[in-house]
C-alpha cells in the first residue's frame, strides 16, 4: 500500500517537474547551446504544452494565457503552435506583441524567432507613443524597429489623420511611407491632403506628397456658403519647422471662390493666411467666375483675411488685364508697373495702385458705344471701381496722357496693347 502511494507521489513530482522545465527553457530546441541570450524565445506562461508531429515536423501546442519573450519583445495570445525545426510559431486568439513602447494587436498571427518578425492578421491594431493604427495586416521586424501595413491603413496622431492602401513605419528616425489612395485631413487647419505617395520625416518636421497632389480646405461661412481652396500640382512639401507652410512646385493651380491661379511655385503659409505665387504666375478674378480679369508679373502675394482674398501684391514685369466689354472681345483695359497692388472687398475688387513706370490703358464709352481708349502714363497710377467697374483713374508724378479717337481704333485694338499684354483664358488642369 505504501509502495503504491509512494509511485503516485514520483509520478506526480516528475509532471510537475516536465512543466516547470518547458517553461524555463527555450521554446526551440538547441537554443541554449547554439543561440546568444538576446535569441532565446523564452515560455514565461502556458496553461498546458502539448507535444507532436505535424506535417513531419516536431511541434509543441501552448495552450491558454500563453506568453513568451525573446530579448525585448513579448508576444502573449491564447493558443500557439511552435514548430521546432522552421522556428515558427503561430499564435491565435487576440495576439498582443509588444516591443518597449510599441504594441502591435490582432486577432491572429505568426512569429518568426530566427528574423524576429511577427505578423498580424485581421482587425489589427498598432499602438505607438501619441500614434494609433488600423488596418487589415501588420508586419513589425524587431531587428529593425520597422512595421508595414496594408488594407484600409487609417492612423492617427494628436494633429492629424492619414488613411492610405500600405504603409511602412521606421520608428528609429520616425519615417513614414503611405502609398496608395492617400489622404491626410489636419485637424487643426483642416487641410486634406490627396495623393498617391506621402512621405514623412516627423524628426525633420517635413513631409511630402506625390502622384497628382491635391490639397482642399473648406471653409464655411455665417450663412453656410462653402468657400473652397483646392492646390493642384505635381509635388507638394510640408514643412513644420519655425514657419509652417506648404510648398507645391511643377503645374500648380489654385482655386478659391472667384479666383483662379497657375504657377510653376506655390507657398501657402497655414498660419498667416497668405500664399507666394514663384515663375511665371498668372492669377485670373472675377465676379461671374469667368476669369475676365487677369494678372500676372514675376512673383504674386496674395494676403488673405478669414480666408478670403484681401490684396495681391504683383511685383517685377507686372501687369494687369480686364475685359472692357463682354461684347467686344478684342477690347482689354491694361495696366503695367513694376509693382501693382489689388485691393478686393468680399468678392470685388475696388483698387488696383501701380508703383513704377505705371502705364494704363483703357477703352471709352460714350453711353454704351465705344469712343477710343486713353492711355496714361506716370510714376504712379491708381485705379478704383464701383460695381466690378472702373469709375475712375488718377496718376501722379510725370503724368503724360493721349487719346486716340474710335476711328484709330476700331479693329486695331491689338496694335494699342501694351508691353507685356499675354491674355489667357483660364482652364482647369485635369486630374
Amino acid at each position: 500500500m505504501i509502495s503504491i502511494y509512494r509511485g503516485r507521489f514520483l509520478r506526480s513530482v516528475i509532471i510537475g517537474m516536465f512543466f516547470l522545465l518547458a517553461k524555463a527553457l527555450p521554446l526551440s530546441q538547441g537554443f541554449a547551446q547554439t543561440r546568444q541570450p538576446e535569441n532565446l524565445v523564452i515560455l514565461e506562461h502556458a496553461d498546458s504544452l502539448v507535444g507532436m508531429d505535424l506535417n513531419g515536423e516536431k511541434a509543441r501546442q501552448l495552450t491558454g494565457h500563453v506568453r513568451f519573450r525573446q530579448g525585448n519583445t513579448t508576444v502573449a495570445c491564447d493558443r500557439a503552435t511552435q514548430y521546432l525545426v522552421s522556428n515558427k510559431i503561430l499564435l491565435e486568439g487576440t495576439v498582443e506583441v509588444h516591443d518597449d513602447s510599441l504594441r502591435l494587436v490582432g486577432a491572429r498571427g505568426t512569429y518568426y524567432s530566427d528574423t524576429k518578425i511577427a505578423e498580424a492578421f485581421d482587425r489589427v491594431l498598432c499602438v505607438d507613443p501619441t500614434t494609433t493604427l488600423r488596418s487589415q495586416y501588420g508586419k513589425y521586424y524587431s531587428n529593425e524597429r520597422k512595421a508595414y501595413f496594408r488594407g484600409n491603413v487609417y492612423v492617427e496622431d494628436t494633429s492629424s489623420v492619414l488613411t492610405s492602401d500600405e504603409l511602412e513605419y521606421f520608428r528609429t528616425d520616425q519615417h513614414s511611407i503611405a502609398a496608395g489612395n492617400v489622404k491626410i485631413t489636419n485637424v487643426k487647419n483642416g487641410l486634406t491632403t490627396y495623393g498617391e505617395r506621402f512621405e514623412s520625416y516627423k524628426q525633420k518636421k517635413y513631409s511630402r506628397m506625390t502622384g497628382e497632389p491635391r490639397l482642399v480646405q473648406v471653409d464655411t461661412a455665417g450663412t453656410g456658403k462653402h468657400d473652397t481652396l483646392e492646390v493642384m500640382s505635381k509635388v507638394m512639401e510640408s514643412f513644420q519647422d519655425t514657419l509652417e507652410r506648404l510648398v507645391a512646385t511643377d503645374s500648380v493651380s489654385i482655386v478659391r471662390g472667384g479666383l483662379f491661379a497657375q504657377a510653376a511655385e506655390s507657398v501657402l503659409f497655414t498660419k498667416l493666411d497668405s500664399i507666394i505665387l514663384r515663375h511665371s504666375p498668372v492669377i485670373w478674378y472675377s465676379q461671374q467666375e469667368r476669369g475676365d480679369n487677369q494678372v500676372s508679373g514675376d512673383s504674386v502675394f496674395l494676403k488673405l483675411k478669414n480666408r478670403k482674398l484681401h490684396t495681391a501684391y504683383v511685383e517685377g514685369r507686372a501687369i494687369a488685364i480686364s475685359r472692357a466689354d463682354s461684347t467686344l472681345r478684342n477690347r482689354y483695359n491694361q495696366l503695367t508697373g513694376q509693382e501693382i497692388i489689388l485691393h478686393f472687398d468680399g468678392d470685388k475688387i475696388h483698387q488696383i495702385d501701380v508703383n513704377t513706370t505705371a502705364t494704363s490703358l483703357y477703352f471709352l464709352f460714350d453711353q454704351g458705344k465705344p469712343n477710343g481708349l486713353n492711355k496714361t502714363t506716370g510714376d504712379h497710377i491708381t485705379m478704383t471701381f464701383l460695381d466690378g467697374r472702373i469709375d475712375r483713374i488718377s496718376a501722379i508724378t510725370g503724368v503724360e496722357g493721349q487719346y486716340y479717337p474710335e476711328r484709330l481704333v476700331k479693329d486695331r485694338e491689338s496694335l494699342y496693347n501694351l508691353d507685356g499684354f499675354n491674355f489667357r483664358e483660364f482652364k482647369m488642369v485635369k486630374r
